[in-house]
């Protein structure tokens, strides 16, 4: 902007009588030129004019401010106008490329110079200097919204008022500096002084002191040992350097552009503005972080605070994220009341301030590919922060990022063996961004319906708050698309270990694409029924990863998994199987009531789907019983708009209602989970009377068995071997109640449920023949 622009920014302000310039400068430099600056280009100014000034570097937070001076000019006239005024340092062509330089690393950024390199900035260019004005407010008027915080009785000095009109005069000038630079570098400011200042935060120290029988000057200390533990300090060069390593991360070996929705983007603008927001992302990789923070960026979103776990502040790579906007969380700190409460003083005031939050709703990565339960450790803080100071209307918006590709699986599938997972490093971290070098097609984002909270729930109220997670977790599952190697994943695995041909692979994604298309859910661009004519890009990526075997020496080509990838393919399909559960089920159960001829079918069929709800709600979220069981209707409908009177007719028309299901995947989605669950029965069932086991110890003996019981081929994959699936088979047990000591009547109803889950196998091998049958007809 050119000088004349820069004067004419400053004339609404210029009216008759005494101001006070507050200058926020760094540097001598900085002071002389905004000084000339504003005898020059004010009406009332000139060479020969006094102007009322104090200049404090108020930008620098590593700076002691002296508060002395601007103490008694503000004991001045209360109509004086309070002026504050700042350079803002351009980089050159900086706004269109977003480039920075490798000098811009090294000799600091150029956009907070020291005195000589702004002498030298502005001896060769002075418009990279542009200066700003904030919005002024008289002595009076700040003085006045001072005095109606909340004090709680108490006096402060003018030196808390003079601290008061810096902050002010900080967030004034902030708002004029995002103009000029974007909000992107929308950061908070002076966040400790704000919160010790905060009478909330005294009164809760007070309180906390009479609690511990400890001196609120001990606790005081302690609290800023745990502000510099805790908050963030963003600024524009480590935010820039952040947004280089999301990209980097994110392009090497996934294609550069990020697949998402414009009109979400939208959306996510305007709540973040108007909304306290929260971005909890679905955790399935390392780099799946970084998703909301590179599209807030690249974007101009205001910045996204990331919550990270406390293991990855490291030297090197903490230094530059807590630079760039994360808050290092530690993994325990229960016992801490403390550090608790910093912690929720901290999270309220970005709430208050609408600076938008984001951290992984699973707490951990999923090694399973699907959403995993989520974590109320975090959500519960900024719950109650929200309880706490009363913040309505808090939006949480579900964010799902699904890769083609993902380097973390295999890691994954070696951890379900038994492994133990490597300790993070910085060698590991660079370790880890060189392995992503290998190319994993696209990478895909998408959004969910916000979760609205009006009021937040009371502190102990844990019923609303797992009614909240509940929430978001259904709300990420509905946004959680349909891509091609989770649908390939599927197919495959569906019929495995037979392979399919092109034609019968290309069959089936157009049948299950139409099929997502006609209940809303949501499929990725490359599952287009043009695209789909040609899948020779992605399967490509997929054969050269070692995922896929093709085969193309015969009469077709063939595509098919190796018996020993099927650990990894498991993974993709998980992701998405939650979108086919009613289905499944349903097919299950009509397979169920096939066989029990002597039943009415009716009852057998609607039995069978509340026990498989009931078996598997450690695996799944299921909405209440009375709609699981009205979407069960809805589905039947679409298939069969007669499904009623098949059902109650029973006999040959359930073979009719069966095929109208083709093809059946019911197998595909539940095999891996009842074969794992059987193992875990299995030996609960040779356990005598007399002996317990606990979880971990079964685990243990599991992941030999099921070996074991792969290698004679009585489980039909090495999917089904793996540490969270037994885990959870033993808590299905458990809440059966056949855990515990083992009694004649436990020994019982364990090898009763054990036979029950062998049959399901058999029906599940029964469905995958069906589908053979079928695709051997049609292709025929």
């Amino acid at each position: 902007m050119d000088e004349a622009a820069a004067i004419a920014r400053t004339l609404p302000l210029v009216r008759q009588g005494p101001k006070l310039f507050i200058i926020d400068a760094r540097n001598g430099v900085e002071r002389r030129y905004l000084l000339d600056w504003l005898h020059t280009s004010l009406a009332e100014g000139g060479p020969g004019r006094e102007i009322n000034w104090v200049s404090l570097p108020i930008s620098d937070e590593r700076a002691r401010l002296r508060l002395k001076s601007l103490e008694e000019k503000l004991e001045g006239e209360p109509d004086t106008l309070v002026i504050p005024v700042r350079i803002a340092w351009r980089i050159p062509n900086f706004e269109k490329s977003r480039a920075l330089k490798m000098r811009h690393i090294l000799f600091g950024d150029p956009r907070t110079p020291g005195s000589f390199r702004a002498k030298t900035i502005l001896w060769r260019n002075k418009r990279r200097a542009h200066c700003l004005t904030g919005q002024p407010a008289t002595i009076g008027e700040l003085r006045q919204r001072f005095e109606q915080q909340d004090i709680s009785g108490e006096n402060p000095g003018e030196t808390e008022f003079a601290r008061f009109v810096v902050r002010q005069a900080g967030l004034v000038l902030d708002i004029e500096e995002r103009g000029l630079r974007g909000r992107r570098y929308k950061v908070p400011k002076f966040v400790a002084d704000s919160l010790r200042t905060s009478p909330k935060f005294r009164a809760a120290v007070t309180e906390l002191s009479e609690d511990l029988g400890k001196p609120e000057s001990a606790l005081y200390e302690e609290a800023g040992k745990y502000m510099k533990e805790l908050i963030a300090r963003p600024s524009a060069l480590f935010i820039d350097m952040k947004a280089r390593l999301d990209r980097f991360m994110l392009s090497q070996g996934y294609e550069d552009d990020v697949v998402f929705n414009k009109n979400e983007l939208a959306r996510l603008r305007r709540t973040m503005r108007d909304h306290p927001t929260l971005l909890l992302f679905t955790h399935k990789t390392y780099i799946d972080g970084v998703t909301p923070t590179d599209l807030a960026y690249q974007n101009d979103l205001p910045m996204v605070h990331v919550f990270g776990g406390i293991n990855l502040d490291f030297f090197g790579l903490g230094f530059m994220l807590r630079r760039a906007g994360t808050i290092f969380i530690r993994r325990s700190f229960e016992n801490n009341p403390l550090y608790k409460l910093v912690l929720r003083h901290y999270v309220s005031y970005l709430l208050e301030k609408r600076f938008p939050m984001t951290w992984a709703f699973e707490g951990t990565r999923s090694r399973l590919g699907k959403l995993m339960p989520p974590r109320y450790g975090l959500l519960k803080y900024v719950m109650d922060s929200a309880n706490a100071n009363d913040i309505r209307n808090v939006h949480i918006i579900p964010v799902v990022t699904s890769f083609d590709l993902i380097r973390d699986v295999e890691e994954y599938a070696s951890e379900q063996t038994g492994r133990v997972k490597k300790a993070e490093s910085l060698g590991w971290f660079f370790g880890y961004l060189r392995s992503l070098r290998e190319p994993m097609g696209k990478v895909y984002v998408d959004f969910g319906e916000p979760v609205i909270v009006d009021q937040a729930p009371e502190p102990d109220d844990r019923l609303n708050l797992s009614k909240i997670a509940f929430e978001v977790a259904v709300e990420a599952n509905r946004a959680t698309p349909l891509t091609m190697t989770s649908l390939m994943c599927l197919c495959l695995l569906g019929t495995a270990p037979r392979a399919m041909t092109a034609e019968e692979l290309r069959s089936a994604l157009t049948f299950f694409v139409k099929w997502a298309q006609d209940r809303d859910i949501r499929i990725s661009e490359d599952l287009t029924t043009e695209k789909l004519q040609t899948v020779q890009g992605i399967v490509d990526t997929l054969v050269n990863s070692g995922l896929f075997v093709r085969y193309d020496k015969g009469s077709t080509t063939v595509y098919g998994i190796e018996p020993d990838k099927h650990p990894l393919a498991s993974y993709y399909r998980n992701s998405i199987i939650h979108h086919f559960l009613d289905k499944a089920i349903i097919e299950l159960s009509i397979l169920k009531a096939r066989e029990e001829r002597d039943k009415k079918a009716e009852e057998v069929f609607w039995s069978e789907t509340e026990r498989l709800r009931d078996l598997f709600k450690f695996e799944f979220f299921y909405p209440s019983k009375e709609e699981f069981r009205e979407n069960l209707k809805a589905e039947l409908a679409r298939a069969c708009p007669d499904w009623e009177e098949k059902l109650q007719t029973g006999g040959p028309m359930l073979k009719s209602l069966t095929n109208r299901f083709q093809p059946l995947i019911g197998h595909a989605v539940f095999l891996p989970f009842v074969e794992s669950y059987t193992v875990v029965l299995d030996i609960l069932s040779r356990l005598e009377k007399g002996q317990v086991i606990d979880r971990k110890t079964c685990v243990e003996e599991a992941l030999v068995e099921g070996r074991q019981l792969y290698l004679l081929r009585r489980i039909t994959s090495e999917a089904s071997i793996g540490k969270i699936l037994f885990e959870n088979g033993f808590r299905m047990a458990a809440s059966q109640g056949l855990t515990g000591e083992t009694t004649d009547e436990s020994i019982a109803a364990r090898k009763a449920l054990l036979r029950k889950f062998r049959a399901l196998s058999r029906r599940m091998e029964k469905s995958r023949l069906e589908v053979l049958s079928l695709a051997d007809k049609i292709f025929d």
